[in-house]
């Protein structure tokens, strides 16, 4: 009995150990990440929070760039400098993410849009600006259209995920999706860890390839904070809440719309079938022409060659192909008659 307890005593010192030298880990990577700390210029105080915005570029044009789940500005790294040549390329960090402090709200489609709307205005953010928005970016970018169609010049939507593949795993009502909480155990688990350091050492052996010398500090540092983790799950848990938000917006009205679509099949989850995908694939291209016909000027679905989910924004060829089609979108998008938008705004 007595040697028991003496290995769990010296197991509980282990233990204590570990958590103690975890965060004293945290604690100095936080200390080495200020020093990548983005200049005071691209810090915007929204409601009390600090908000990350990075504008470059001038022109007649103005871009808003949205990542996908779990990106910030940092994945827009290839894409925004052209899209700078053009005109002003603006790339934020939603709530939590990158180095935008977190957020005690909701972070559901409406949400996200209200509080882009909040940073538009902060930051003065030329309007009416092309909302470029990749994955779940692209599906809160309809849902920003229904709420401020005044601020919408034209939509880009990179490969925007099908509401009803948001829902495939909710098994409740509309009003249970819309009344759920954003807040779950792995947001707990994820602060948790982050305190105690393991969030950045993950982050520390991260591959990171797709991002070069200074960019690719900033994506670590980026994953390492905690934030980014309780964040990425919050945006999950409201997944459902977010999806019923982007159905309701069944009209864009005249606003120019342009759909891209990556090529290459992606693999298969849990027990599907390469079959099983290439029938998914029938039904998500047949949605993102559905997509495209709301609005009376949409183009697509537009394949790009060779690429797939991420490498569309993040591949060299796949991104430099997007940032042209863009570019060209956005020229005979200025040279468009102006119209009155008519679309109305939604409400909770």
């Amino acid at each position: 009995m007595r040697i028991v307890k003496k290995v769990l005593k010296w197991f509980g010192i282990g233990i204590l150990l570990l958590m103690l030298v975890g965060a004293v880990y945290e604690q100095i990577g936080r200390a080495r990440d200020a020093r990548l700390a983005p200049p005071k210029e691209e810090m915007v105080a929204v409601h009390g929070r600090m908000m990350h915005v990075v504008c470059m570029g001038q022109g007649p044009t103005t871009f808003v760039l949205d990542a996908g789940l779990g990106g910030w500005s940092v994945f827009w790294w290839r894409i925004q400098p052209v899209l700078a040549k053009v005109g002003r390329a603006c790339a934020f960090d939603r709530a939590g993410e990158g180095w935008s402090d977190a957020s005690d709200g909701a972070h559901d489609g409406w949400a996200v849009a209200d509080q882009l709307a909040e940073l538009v205005a902060a930051a003065h953010i030329p309007t009416p600006f092309i909302y470029v928005g990749h994955s779940l970016g692209a599906v809160f970018a309809p849902i920003y259209y229904a709420r401020y169609p005044s601020h919408v010049a034209g939509l880009v939507l990179l490969d925007p995920g099908d509401p009803r593949d948001l829902l495939e795993d909710f098994h409740g009502t509309r009003a249970e999706a819309m009344s759920a909480p954003d807040c779950s155990s792995s947001g707990t688990l994820a602060r948790t860890a982050g305190y105690l350091g393991i969030t950045r050492l993950v982050a520390a052996n991260a591959p990171g390839k797709s991002f070069p010398g200074d960019t690719k500090a900033q994506y670590r540092a980026g994953l390492a904070r905690s934030s980014h983790w309780v964040a990425t799950a919050a945006y999950f848990a409201a997944l459902p809440k977010t999806a019923y938000q982007a159905m309701d917006v069944q009209s864009l009205g005249d606003t120019p719309a342009l759909i891209l679509a990556s090529s290459e099949l992606r693999r298969p989850e849990g027990k599907e079938t390469v079959e099983d995908v290439k029938a998914w694939r029938t039904t998500y291209r047949a949605y993102l022409a559905s997509l495209a016909a709301r609005s009376s000027k949409g183009i697509g679905p537009i394949e790009v060659p060779d690429s797939s989910h991420v490498s569309m924004v993040l591949g060299e060829q796949q991104a430099a192909m997007v940032a042209n089609s863009i570019v060209e979108f956005a020229a005979r998008a200025q040279a468009a008659p102006c119209h009155a938008k008519t679309q109305a705004r939604s409400t909770p």
